[in-house]
């Protein structure tokens, strides 16, 4: 997997570029670099679950952010009708979603 990943088709796994599955996790890396807060997602199918999780700590290993957590969603496609959301990107449609991990990042 190669990060950051290209921009592509919303709610397909990200994680690499030939699968085109639906998404079923999304995973929200919330940090700081000592000046600003640091924000990423990504989502991927289950089979490439682990390598999203993977490349986001890497990443934020590579930027040196210590201070900060990686949550780890199950989401379902969008869809009409009452749920709870989960907060997405900034300027970013909201997502319904269960956190079900949430990993402290250190070094």
């Amino acid at each position: 997997m190669t990060w950051p990943v290209s921009p592509i088709q919303a709610h397909l796994c990200q994680a690499e570029s030939t699968c085109g599955r639906p998404s079923r996790f999304r995973a929200r890396l919330e940090a700081a670099d000592g000046r600003q807060p640091v924000r990423k997602s990504a989502e991927a199918c289950g089979g490439h679950l682990g390598d999203m999780v993977q490349a986001l700590t890497m990443w934020a290993r590579g930027h040196h952010l210590t201070e900060g957590q990686l949550t780890v969603l199950v989401i379902d496609p969008p869809f009409s009708g009452p749920c709870l959301l989960a907060p997405a990107d900034p300027g970013g449609p909201e997502m319904a979603g269960f956190a079900f991990s949430t990993i402290r990042l250190t070094e």
